[in-house]
């Protein structure tokens, strides 16, 4: 009878878990789904550093374990509190804790396995999607395939276990404690808050923790080493500011509504600022924890894309072409053979850098604090050669008059170098040279290896001075790999390489050997690394602050059947009444989102100060922060929407 009695609850509950069960469905699917990632031989071969995916995965999933059990107690909790005067019922009648516990847990144990079974195959689309993005971040010409695997599907399967045997354990010693009057009158309990009505003053202090959080963690980023222990400390202040604005505001906003004539009597506003208040001081908490929520995904969202911008931006700098070499001249030809006999080349040069005795570039750049490989001379590169690189990447070439020389350098070093002493040399032959610009655009290391700088002179300006070193630079037809760049190395320095016991061998990495394809497999496996884990854990916490909100607003929906036919009886027409409930979800789901939008922007505004050196420019981080806002803004009014239309349905009927 109890086994016949939970499978028809299960059935008549699945409406009003339709929310949850959405949410808890794409959970279960991305954590599949990066499970069949994780366990992609394919994947893993992409890069060497594709090895740890499937380690830094795991980690993340423990946290995302505890998230989806969160997000579960809550609704089980939730519905719990909805059927409780069905089960004080069920005691009347004689039925036993211990059955009525039975039921409860094998009706949520039933909707969850049903939404696990669900989330097998969307999981397994889901894991072809994340391929095209896996396929677009390595620029392959073919798509990854990602196979069924049986170690993800019983790992996923674990976490599925793990969560429900938390939650339904809590769920169990809810009921035991319970009596027959407490499961009558259950649903009228609220969150415990605080009795002391907090003030204006109080409103204005918790927003200036907030203020001051935010201002030592962009103090913090000013320096080019942020302390870890001011972040922490940042944050934990932020925390505080979070839920002393949830639990003041909604006072304030009502006192506001209350003072201004033209908003208390004004359309339905005093009716929705009333409804609001009520609503926010019985779930301070949970709208606090929503808050950080959304301020976690908001900043998740605006790391993976700095981290993305970086790792872009760090490829053209360190390997803007196919290969390029710096070697000793008779090296040089043995390098060459190597790759025709491995790619068709397109085009090559070799080009001489130049000694300068004089070393006035390096020591104004650690007279104004920074750090050099002080060689004791600097070394210089003829116009010819600096253009016919310039032309390779799609950039205009550059004209000097016999007098005048191009500096170009890293973004770091702007400030460094910028300055009046250097706007005219003299060369160690007697030449004397102008400076007719200084360049930071699109500079790469191979053109000055150890340097951050070249010094672009003349043609004939380099008449009696020596080759210090002498490069090798190849465009090739196809893609350079990563296997290839050890090869090289091989050929560069062949007692640099060993053997490892397992029987492969370890060549250890060369400044002066830069392969893209290399450089591409370490940064783009860097890239999808980050980028899977922010926009996991974002997804993961958006999806939990939209249920939440759905849930609570949906539940109040039969509640305010009696106040809405109410206003339907005072004359209000229908179309007023869904303006009225419009409005009362906007302002539920607005409040947790307007906080994190300011703290997310401020701290990306902070985070650019140390990432600007490393994006291609320093405006960047704005076009990033608006698509991410985009995305969170498009799955939220998802939610919106679905509660909208939820609600209106239940105060019609």
């Amino acid at each position: 009878m109890l086994s016949k009695l939970s499978v028809r609850n299960a059935k008549r509950s699945i409406k009003d878990y339709i929310v949850y069960l959405i949410t808890v469905i794409f959970s279960f699917s991305f954590l599949f789904a990066l499970g069949l990632i994780s366990y992609s031989k394919e994947v893993i071969e992409l890069s060497s550093i594709m090895s740890n995916f499937r380690y830094v995965m795991f980690a993340v999933n423990i946290v995302i374990v505890f998230i989806i059990c969160f997000l579960i107690n809550y609704t089980v909790r939730f519905m719990f509190t909805k059927r409780s005067k069905e089960f004080g019922t069920y005691m009347i009648l004689g039925i036993k804790k211990r059955n009525i516990s039975q039921v409860f847990i094998v009706e949520n144990l039933l909707l969850g396995f049903m939404a696990f079974l669900i989330s097998l195959p969307i999981g397994f689309l889901f894991s072809q999607l994340f391929s095209v993005v896996i396929m677009n971040n390595f620029q392959l010409d073919h798509i990854v395939t990602i196979g069924f695997s049986a170690k993800a599907l019983f790992l996923s399967f674990i976490y599925f276990v793990i969560i429900y045997i938390l939650v339904l354990f809590l769920a169990y010693k809810r009921i035991r404690k319970l009596k027959i009057y407490d499961l009558l009158y259950y649903d009228k309990q609220n969150e415990k808050v605080s009795n002391k009505r907090f003030s204006k003053i109080a409103f204005v202090c918790f927003l200036l923790v907030g203020i001051l959080s935010l201002f030592l963690f962009d103090q913090n980023f000013k320096y080019e080493d942020p302390s870890l222990g001011m972040i922490l400390l940042c944050f934990c202040l932020i925390i505080i500011s979070i839920y002393g604005v949830c639990f003041t505001l909604p006072d304030l906003i009502l006192s506001t509504v209350l003072k201004n004539k033209n908003l208390k009597y004004g359309s339905d506003h005093l009716f929705v600022a009333r409804t609001f208040r009520s609503k926010a001081r019985t779930m301070s908490v949970t709208l606090g924890t929503l808050t950080l929520l959304i301020a976690l995904a908001l900043v998740s969202l605006n790391v993976s894309s700095l981290f993305k911008g970086m790792f872009l931006y760090q490829i053209e700098q360190v390997a803007p072409y196919d290969i390029s070499i710096n070697g000793e001249q008779e090296e040089l030809p043995k390098f060459m053979e190597l790759i025709r006999k491995n790619y068709t080349v397109l085009d090559s040069i070799t080009y001489d850098g130049y000694k300068e005795p004089s070393d006035m570039f390096l020591r104004t750049i650690e007279q104004n604090g920074g750090y050099t490989w002080n060689q004791g001379y600097e070394k210089l590169m003829r116009l010819s050669d600096y253009n016919t690189l310039l032309k390779w990447r799609g950039m205009e070439p550059v004209t000097l008059n016999s007098d005048e020389y191009l500096l170009h350098s890293t973004k770091e070093l702007k400030d460094k170098l910028s300055i009046d002493s250097l706007k005219k040399i003299t060369l160690s032959n007697g030449i004397t040279l102008q400076q007719k610009s200084y360049v930071t655009k699109k500079y790469t290391y191979a053109w000055g290896v150890g340097y951050g700088y070249v010094i672009v002179v003349p043609d004939d300006a380099i008449q009696g001075l020596e080759p210090v070193t002498h490069h090798l630079v190849v465009d090739t037809k196809e893609k350079t790999t990563e296997v290839f760049y050890d090869e090289l190395v091989k050929v560069k320095q062949p007692d640099l390489c060993e053997e490892a016991e397992a029987g492969y061998t370890i060549c250890y990495p060369l400044s002066s050997v830069t392969v893209r394809g290399k450089e591409e497999a370490l940064y783009n496996g860097f890239m999808t690394i980050t980028s899977f884990i922010c926009f996991y854990i974002a997804f993961i916490f958006i999806a939990v602050v939209g249920t939440i909100l759905a849930i609570q607003q949906l539940s109040d929906s039969t509640k305010y059947q009696y106040r809405y036919r109410v206003l339907f009886q005072l004359g209000e027409r229908q179309e007023q009444l869904y303006k009225t409930v419009r409005k009362q979800l906007l302002i539920f789901f607005i409040f947790p989102l307007i906080y994190p939008i300011v703290i997310s922007f401020c701290t990306i505004v902070s985070m650019n100060q140390l990432f600007k050196i490393a994006l291609s420019n320093d405006m960047e981080y704005l076009g990033y922060y608006v698509f991410n806002l985009g995305i969170f803004l498009v799955i939220y009014m998802i939610y919106f929407l679905a509660t909208y239309f939820g609600f209106k349905k239940n105060i019609s009927e």
